[in-house]
């Protein structure tokens, strides 16, 4: 049986019918150079793609009464057409209608008696080009697991030789158990549950030390309270798309001797600035980011799953929205994600399980509900203001059936009171940014996506490195 590692069932029981746990995106496709590109042929890729990734073809099955952890099981009535499908956008078919749309598309949750993922072939986006957005839930696989299944759906040329599989043949995946199956092997874990509570207090404990042994040399960060985007998330989402050129925010990490991250966080941090005063929001304290951080090492790390499983730690890094000189508050966040960076491996030393394998799903369920019921979203202190994530992409052109992919754009998870996602990803000389936001939290996140270019004129102006460079984006013909 392939069981669900403690982090993948963490995700899974902390979905509430506001705090949706899928995550996705889409690519953007230009088919004027193809003669091959349709909807037949992405379909006929997706079932070669499901060969090689069998884990798109299972179901999960809970164990009764949330006893132990769920398993994954082969879907034996599987058919790609429920989860494949065909739409249009709304003319003209420029960014801001697909957005729309892939917001009202991850605005609703996955069905969990079928395999936990979605896809739609999108017609009618400017230009000729089709969008490609997909949804899936983040139980089955972390960012970095995600990039690496793209590899087996996207080439990189036109026409490539086919390519020799290692398939798994439809069928040959794990059986369903019986439900009295599963019971059974719920008791050890169940029984040696409490020694492991009390091994899991001991742990965090440690760390906790760790934190008051580094708070003066690495403190750690927590947000500040106010923002419009912190607040209780619903259940809409709402998209938006940035994208700048990657040469420019080289050119600005070079000059200042950071990093390439430090810079991305600026340009966040920038426009996030810019709309807190705009509206009059401004915070008594330093905004603080969640960073995601892979701590994936080439085995699966977290006691099951594959290599897909979720393997993730996020640390805090001061946003400096309260630094008005760009250059200073780049190196202001360079000291802060340095600072993070240390403290998280200093923590991450004293080794300690995902709460998912300590905690009995049928309690981690009845808090997350308990928790939800209470509206915690309104109560719960800010950790984080905003999800910032960052995935590095490859620096050549892909190809999905030999169109060229011509943009990629996130789309992420907001929980609890953080209602403000902010996911990117380098792509040739681009950096293509997604962002995710809950629309009854905030009216326009627009205004974040446009602000994210106005912070990098900012900054480069500052650094003394001119204007920034045109963008032909994927949708560069309809603003």
């Amino acid at each position: 049986m392939m069981q669900l590692s403690g982090t993948d069932s963490l995700f899974l029981s902390t979905e509430m019918p506001t705090w949706h746990q899928h995550v996705g995106g889409l690519i953007v496709v230009d088919p004027a150079d193809s003669d091959r590109f349709s909807f037949e042929a992405v379909r006929a890729r997706m079932l070669e793609s499901l060969e090689v990734v069998p884990k798109f073809r299972y179901r999960l099955k809970d164990v009764p009464m949330h006893l132990g952890r769920p398993v994954w099981v082969e879907d034996d009535d599987f058919s790609l057409d429920r989860h494949l499908r065909r739409i249009a956008a709304a003319p003209p078919g420029g960014r801001r209608e697909v957005a729309d749309l892939l917001g009202m598309l991850c605005s609703q949750q996955l069905d969990r008696s079928r395999p936990l993922w979605e896809m739609w072939y999108v017609d009618g986006v400017v230009g000729g080009q089709v969008a490609i957005m997909s949804k899936y839930h983040h139980c089955i696989m972390d960012g970095a697991a995600s990039a690496g299944l793209a590899d087996q759906l996207l080439d990189i040329e036109p026409d490539p030789a086919p390519r020799a599989r290692a398939t798994v043949d439809p069928g040959s995946g794990p059986a369903a158990p019986s439900d009295l199956g599963l019971l059974a092997r719920s008791v050890v874990p169940l029984a040696t549950s409490p020694l492991r509570m009390v091994d899991y207090g001991l742990r965090a404990a440690q760390r906790g030390l760790v934190m008051l042994r580094e708070r003066n040399d690495h403190p750690f960060p927590r947000g500040a309270p106010g923002p419009c985007f912190n607040g209780a998330v619903g259940p809409r989402r709402a998209s938006a798309f940035a994208s700048v050129a990657l040469d420019d925010v080289r050119a600005v990490k070079d000059a200042l001797g950071v990093k390439l991250n430090d810079v991305v966080l600026a340009l966040v941090a920038g426009s996030v600035r810019a709309h807190l005063w705009r509206h009059g929001d401004v915070p008594d304290g330093e905004l603080v980011a969640g960073v995601p951080l892979s701590t994936r090492a080439g085995g699966n790390g977290d006691g099951g799953g594959g290599e897909a499983a979720n393997q993730v730690a996020i640390m805090n890094v001061l946003l400096a929205t309260r630094v008005d000189d760009p250059v200073a508050r780049v190196e202001a966040i360079h000291a802060s994600a340095a600072s993070a960076k240390a403290l998280t491996q200093e923590i991450r030393s004293h080794r300690i399980p995902s709460v998912g394998e300590v905690v009995p799903p049928l309690l981690l369920h009845l808090g997350t509900r308990v928790a939800w019921s209470a509206d915690v979203g309104r109560r719960m202190p800010v950790l984080q203001n905003v999800l910032v994530s960052n995935v590095a992409g490859p620096p050549f052109p892909l190809y999905l059936c030999g169109a060229k992919v011509s943009g990629i754009y996130a789309s992420s998870v907001l929980v609890g009171n953080q209602g403000l996602n902010i996911t990117l990803m380098s792509y040739m000389d681009r950096v293509d940014f997604g962002i995710t936001a809950d629309p009854d939290l905030v009216d326009d996140p627009w205004e974040f996506a446009d602000g994210i270019a106005t912070s990098l004129a900012e900054l480069m102006h500052a650094a003394g490195l001119g204007a920034p460079t045109p963008v032909d984006d994927a949708f560069s013909r309809v603003r």
